[in-house]
């Protein structure tokens, strides 16, 4: 008697463990074992909806199977045999909160066995977290093609991702791949404002976002002795204007040192000053200059009709003119005696002095009107130098064309032919920006690093020292600079934007332009130039001076001041300042 009270023992103590809430009788045929395989008892779900399964133990055929969730009433569930056993699958709407469900099985004799399971049902409410980390808000940016970077997570995890471009129609995007949540994207801007709107969403429809304004097109700019900035759509100038550079109209052909607003221009996106000429982009995709015309550079005669004569415009303006027949452009890039435009749909068009086939027509004859750069398509940004030109395409490609005095081409070979057709510069790829001075250039990589060839009279490839011969025809790559995003450069020095905002600068610096606080002769060792104007958002370089606006919008200038090129009153003519100084605006 003891050995079969211990025998019945472990068997009741077996099916207990089995999840059966049924008590075994003597000679009596066991009932069903219901056993719950999934979700364990006390699993809590972030989902309404939830699937039990489990499997029925029976020695008979299975006569019925229900469940009862909370007080509901019992549902029929379907059962199928399987290896002389039967499983089973139910879908349960659950309530908020604690969820009790009884399971019961009844085989063909009437013997019956129960399960009892809990769920609990906490609704996940919390949307993911999304931050845009690159660019920076209020970044003025100079490439029509810009990455967007940034980082979406949840508490459970992001299902989907997609943005939108001013307003635009959402896009998707894979959901971030990694347990970061780092994910990235390119958008091509519009000229002036632009705002991205990044959205993410989890499996329960939670969405969360975020936004980042930033401008596409340069906010300052210098020239020989000229400055100039845009705010609000409005262009202010101040400096030299003996050749109408500051564009203020025929009566006032004087100097100025306060900054006025050009008359006649609204809703500008974007300006680039040179040497003695200005010019202006709209949001409308129209160009406008002024100034110094001597070259034809202001680009305002009309394309020559067969049969007819017809002579040059190369007569100066005093006030903000229109280029006819330009429409579509969205930015705009002077040389020293020539004008490029970049087209939205990725081609340029160029006019003024074409001596050394700057112009990448295919020519040397100079236009006072607009014609196609040959052979370049998908440009996102186009900068000129002395005699030269340069543009960058999407593909991460550097193109050059005009003069090769001082291996601007950067083939590695120096000659003084002219070169009327853009050449791809060898083995410079994954470039992100572009600048340049009187004859070098520089690059920024994907990764961080600049590279820079051309002439480097005053250091300004950045190497560290001066290159001998002061020229290079073959890229280098600049000293210790491995976080750029963005270069800068006019006459013999160069700046370039770090990630975090700051200024590296090298190059000439006999005037101070690179703001280390010195006038040091020249300086080719790149270093960490004043943070004071830090975030950079925009930046214009002339030839001895600098034009730049800070995230917050402020505007400083530094450098060589003479007839008001660094423009508030208090600063001494025929001087050096080493230093930015803050320019207020009207």
């Amino acid at each position: 008697m003891k050995f079969r009270a211990c025998a019945l023992a472990l068997v009741a103590l077996f099916l207990s463990a089995c999840g059966s809430d049924v008590e075994n009788t003597p000679g009596v045929p066991a009932p069903p074992r219901v056993t719950v395989t999934t979700p364990v008892s006390g699993f809590e779900s972030d989902d309404a909806v939830v699937r039990l399964t489990g499997r029925v133990n029976a020695p008979g055929t299975l006569a019925d199977l229900t469940a009862r969730l909370n007080d509901g009433e019992a549902v029929p569930v379907d059962a199928t045999a399987v290896s002389g056993a039967w499983t089973f699958a139910v879908d349960l709407t659950l309530r908020e909160g604690d969820n009790t469900v009884h399971l019961e099985a009844v085989d063909q004799s009437g013997g019956k066995g129960s399960q009892v399971t809990t769920v609990r049902y906490v609704p996940d409410t919390e949307p993911p977290q999304v931050q845009v980390v690159s660019p920076d808000e209020g970044l003025a940016i100079s490439v029509r093609r810009v990455r967007v970077e940034a980082v979406a997570t949840d508490n459970k995890r992001v299902a989907g991702v997609s943005y939108s471009l001013n307003g635009g129609a959402e896009q998707s995007l894979d959901a971030p791949a990694n347990a970061e949540g780092t994910l990235a994207f390119e958008v091509t801007p519009r000229p002036g404002a632009n705002v991205v709107t990044l959205k993410a969403r989890d499996a329960r429809g939670n969405t969360g976002e975020s936004t980042v304004s930033f401008h596409f097109g340069g906010l300052a700019s210098a020239g020989g002795l000229h400055s100039g900035t845009v705010r609000n759509g409005l262009v202010y100038t101040w400096g030299r204007n003996n050749r109408g550079q500051l564009g203020l109209g025929a009566d006032v052909t004087t100097d100025q040192k306060n900054p006025q607003a050009v008359p006649g221009l609204e809703s500008v996106t974007s300006i680039a000053f040179n040497q003695n000429f200005a010019m202006a982009l709209t949001a409308g995709g129209e160009v406008w200059t002024w100034g110094e015309n001597g070259d034809s550079q202001l680009g305002l005669g009309t394309p020559p009709v067969e049969g007819e004569t017809r002579t040059p415009d190369v007569t100066p303006r005093y006030s903000a003119t229109r280029v006819p027949g330009l429409t579509g452009a969205v930015a705009v890039g002077p040389g020293f005696r020539h004008s490029l435009v970049l087209m939205e749909d990725g081609t340029v068009r160029a006019f003024g002095n074409n001596q050394n086939g700057q112009l990448g027509d295919s020519t040397t004859a100079s236009r006072d009107y607009p014609v196609v750069v040959s052979g370049l398509t998908d440009v996102v940004k186009v900068i000129g130098g002395s005699m030269h030109s340069a543009a960058l395409k999407r593909d991460g490609t550097v193109w050059v064309w005009g003069r090769n005095d001082y291996g601007n081409l950067g083939t590695g070979v120096v000659d003084g032919d002219s070169h009327p057709l853009p050449n791809q510069v060898p083995g410079v790829t994954d470039v992100v920006d572009i600048a340049n001075g009187r004859d070098h250039i520089l690059a920024v990589h994907a990764d961080g690093t600049v590279s820079a060839w051309g002439l480097d009279a005053s250091g300004q490839l950045g190497t560290g020292a001066l290159t001998p011969g002061g020229e290079s025809a073959t890229p280098v790559k600049v000293k210790n600079v491995t976080q750029a995003r963005a270069v800068f450069a006019n006459g013999n020095y160069s700046f370039a934007r770090l990630a975090d905002g700051s200024l590296m600068a090298w190059g000439q610096n006999h005037n101070g332009q690179l703001a280390l606080g010195s006038t040091v002769q020249s300086h080719p060792e790149p270093t960490a130039s004043s943070a004071e104007v830090a975030p950079l958002s925009s930046m214009g370089m002339g030839a001895t001076h600098v034009i730049a606006v800070r995230g917050d919008g402020s505007v400083f200038a530094w450098g060589w001041n003479l007839n008001g090129s660094l423009g508030p009153d208090g600063v001494i003519n025929s001087w050096s300042y080493p230093a930015p100084i803050p320019v207020p605006l009207p």
